[in-house]
């Protein structure tokens, strides 16, 4: 095969990926927005989570700390 029908081939193979690849991604956004919140909700649930999230306390939420590392940036 002379090289210049290779690169033919290449961009004609990456033309149909991108294209198939926009048609893949709207049949997706359209499957999500023809979901109900009930079934959304069931699918949420219905997911697997391996392990617990780590939390070193469930009462903290880690302002102060990234407070005073903002702080610390700030006077550098």
């Amino acid at each position: 095969m002379p090289p210049m029908e290779h690169i033919e081939d290449k961009k004609k193979w990456l033309a149909n990926y991108r294209e198939t690849t926009a048609l893949l991604e709207q049949i997706r956004n359209d499957e999500l927005r023809a979901l109900t919140d009930d079934q959304a909700v069931r699918i949420i649930a219905s997911l697997n989570v391996v392990g617990t999230p780590w939390r070193e306390r469930p009462d903290w939420s880690g302002l102060v700390e990234q407070q005073a590392l903002f702080h610390r940036v700030r006077k550098s």
